[in-house]
């Protein structure tokens, strides 16, 4: 699916004063990336906008290591306490879902514009509300910024490419789940850039000993189920659930859902390219957003990785509704589930 009303769009941020961007909760390279670039057009077409960027509980670790690589500095906000002020506009950026923004779930809500750039499947909320400038193709927002400078015959400054080309990088697993105007986009960014192995090396990182422990555990507490010939686990950690999930995948398990829980229950899930292309499954609008809504919160994301969120409920309660509406909408695609014991 795919909407941007460009000139609607325009009218919008010409008229405004003051601008929020807001992404969802740690921001990942492309959430913030794509907020960084996006802030660029913003001052092209209204200079004397002011912008406020707000990244819910801070940013994430990896982010915050680019960051200081390409020696750039954004100030922004991290708890509704530090806002003081009211906005014509709020952008959200990379956000599939309201309960993705944490404590500003309802930000949005007191301000009478919202615009909403992303490529995750698009939660009612936002399509009820919101000015749509979405693209559920493609495999970064990042690909969808670039394509607005592009429309706009905007200069793309040197650390912006760098920061769209970390963040494409970054949500294609270093283009292994490209598509080709992925490609095209990131060799025009190259051009600009110069050098790919100067941005890959920044990705290198020595993995943490509390994420290993994460995703060792994971295996420690999998259930595992067959359908046909694929291979589902479904586990739960403290934290590091889309790690735990990779890793998961990489033991042999064609789809990988985590469990975590503190003040709300998480859920998030990986798979395969290929499960997805021979069930038909689209993990984000098939499974997650169902699940969000049985578990009283949200959910969605792509067809290969996705989340889901939820109040009061266990773990294992949690579980089951996963086997549920998984197995229900296998049957549907002629798989069943069935348990494998230990």
């Amino acid at each position: 699916m795919q909407e941007c009303r460009l000139e609607e769009i325009i009218r919008m941020l010409a008229k405004a004063k003051k601008i929020a961007l807001i992404t969802h909760k740690n921001a990942d390279p492309d959430a913030l990336f794509s907020a960084y670039a996006f802030s660029k057009i913003v001052s092209h077409i209204n200079p004397d906008a002011g912008i406020t960027f707000i990244f819910p509980e801070s940013i994430s670790s990896l982010t915050r290591k680019l960051l200081d690589n390409l020696s750039l500095t954004i100030n922004y906000a991290r708890k509704p306490i530090e806002i003081k002020e009211d906005y014509d506009i709020v952008v959200v950026v990379d956000t599939g879902s309201p309960e993705q923004l944490g404590e500003f779930m309802g930000f949005a809500d007191k301000v009478k514009k919202i615009l909403l750039i992303d490529h995750h499947y698009t939660h009612k909320y936002f399509k009820e509300r919101a000015l749509l400038c979405i693209d559920t193709e493609a495999k970064s927002t990042a690909e969808i910024v670039y394509s607005l400078f592009e429309q706009l015959k905007i200069h793309i400054s040197k650390d912006v490419a760098v920061g769209l080309l970390a963040a494409i990088l970054y949500d294609t697993r270093q283009f292994s789940i490209a598509r080709p105007k992925t490609l095209r986009i990131s060799a025009n960014l190259l051009e600009i850039v110069g050098e790919l192995r100067e941005i890959l090396k920044l990705f290198r990182t020595t993995m943490d000993i509390s994420e290993k422990i994460a995703r060792l555990k994971a295996a420690m507490r999998m259930n595992l189920y067959r359908a046909n010939d694929f291979l589902i686990a479904i586990s739960d950690v403290g934290a590091y659930e889309a790690s735990a999930a990779r890793a998961l995948l990489d033991l042999g398990a064609d789809v990988a859902f985590i469990v975590s829980e503190d003040d709300t229950v998480r859920v998030s899930v990986r798979a395969k390219e290929d499960f997805v292309k021979r069930t038909g499954i689209h993990l984000g609008r098939d499974i997650m957003a169902k699940l969000g809504e049985t578990l009283g919160g949200t959910g969605g994301g792509h067809d290969v990785a996705a989340g889901a969120e939820g109040r009061n409920v266990s773990k294992e309660y949690v579980k089951g509704k996963i086997v549920e509406i998984l197995s229900k909408k296998l049957e549907e695609k002629g798989y069943k589930i069935t348990v494998l014991k230990p």
